[in-house]
């Protein structure tokens, strides 16, 4: 019967019923009739699982094609058509017939990191040099550098960037650091569109930046939105280096409390009050364009709160800081390059001004994000207490 059996699979159209082998049944095509056809399995829905596992012990499961349910059978791609002996062992799980059909190939996964983008397509060493992460501020993303062996890559590694960020439209690279008074940095376009405009969201606000003018980290969005929540209503808080405003209107937006928002660059006051006006606040943001330093005597004694996000000069400010805190002290969110260890090393940097300008107690101390090999930035929260 066997060999009956691998005469009439290889080489016959004609099929193999009950009648002749009832354990299973059998329905073949000629292979020059339909030379192009693929082979499944069909098997009840109730013997499916069993049946399966047959198959895949044997070797003969297609992954490239889809398990599909009809009625009351599933169908189970194969890589081949099936010999006799290899369909016998098959139908001990379960009544099978094999058909020549063709099930609808499976999709490839999209790949989920630059890495699976790019596999293949540069030398490992690139593959293992790639950014660890990267700013996206609204449709732009921005790579704060490349190491050695993946700079040559740049621009297949931002078409891949491209590719897994689809709302993405431009991708910058930074050419040289953060510097000068207005903290913005020189950006090189990689690909999509040669642009440095955007509208960025987080928590609840939107912004508009515009890269070229003014300086934005959406890596700090955890920090505003911190500062923010620890904000009382009523509050007066200065923002001595506010940018384009996005720490003075995440509080506007959540409390009714007066910030005067102070930046030194006319361009990111102008963004400024073009994001108040496309805000919904509870409070009120009054911006001001001039040095923090230079304005303190005219706020003299205001705020309940200060934010001093100027990390490379922050501690330059502290005495301007305590001008614009209340006589009865006050809070300040200072931040801060750091070296390691990062939290020792801000606390000492800290306390060697702070003490020159009052009291004061060490309320919060947080790493932000790291910026260099062996550098961070660092938050303080400090309470001065009544001058």
């Amino acid at each position: 019967m066997l060999g009956l059996m691998k005469f009439l699979t290889k080489d016959s159209a004609h099929s193999v019923g009950d009648d002749i082998y009832p354990a299973f049944q059998i329905s073949l095509w000629n292979k020059m009739s339909h030379p192009e056809n693929h082979f499944c399995i069909r098997a009840e829905r109730g013997k499916g699982e069993a049946v399966r596992r047959a198959i895949v012990a044997l070797g003969l499961l297609d992954r490239t094609r889809r398990v599909i349910s009809e009625g009351g059978f599933i169908y189970f791609p194969v890589t081949r058509r099936p010999e006799p002996d290899e369909i016998e062992r098959i139908s001990k799980a379960g009544e099978v017939l094999v058909n020549p059909r063709t099930l609808p190939e499976i999709s490839p996964s999209c790949p989920k990191s630059v890495k699976e983008f790019l596999q293949g397509r540069v030398p490992p060493d690139a593959l293992r040099s790639l950014p660890k992460s990267y700013d996206i501020v609204g449709d732009i993303i921005v790579i704060e550098r490349l190491m050695p062996e993946a700079d040559p890559y740049r621009k297949e590694i931002a078409e891949a960037l491209l590719r897994l960020h689809k709302s993405v439209k431009t991708v910058l690279i930074k050419t040289g650091k953060v510097d000068g008074p207005y903290r913005i940095p020189v950006l090189e376009l990689l690909a999509g569109e040669d642009k440095r405009e955007t509208i960025h969201s987080e928590y609840g606000i939107r912004l508009k930046v515009d890269l070229s003018k003014a300086y934005f980290s959406p890596r700090l969005g955890f920090e505003r939105n911190r500062v923010a929540s620890l904000v009382k209503e009523g509050e007066k808080v200065v923002d001595m280096f506010a940018g384009v405003g996005p720490f003075s209107i995440m509080i506007a937006k959540r409390h009714r409390s007066k910030v005067f928002a102070i930046d030194v660059n006319p361009d990111a006051v102008n963004m400024m009050r073009y994001n108040l006006s496309i805000n919904r606040l509870k409070g009120e943001v009054t911006p001001i364009c001039g040095d923090a330093s230079a304005i303190s005597p005219k706020l003299h004694g205001a705020a309940d709160r200060v934010i001093m996000n100027l990390p490379a000069q922050s501690i330059e400010f502290l005495g301007a800081a305590r001008q614009f805190l209340k006589e009865s002290g006050g809070v300040a969110h200072v931040y801060l390059f750091s070296g390691p260890p990062p939290i020792d090393s801000a606390v000492r940097k800290f306390a060697e001004s702070a003490s020159r300008v009052g009291d004061y107690e060490l309320v919060n101390c947080r790493v932000v994000k790291p910026t260099a090999p062996k550098e961070w930035i660092v938050s303080i929260d400090a309470k001065f207490k009544q001058l």
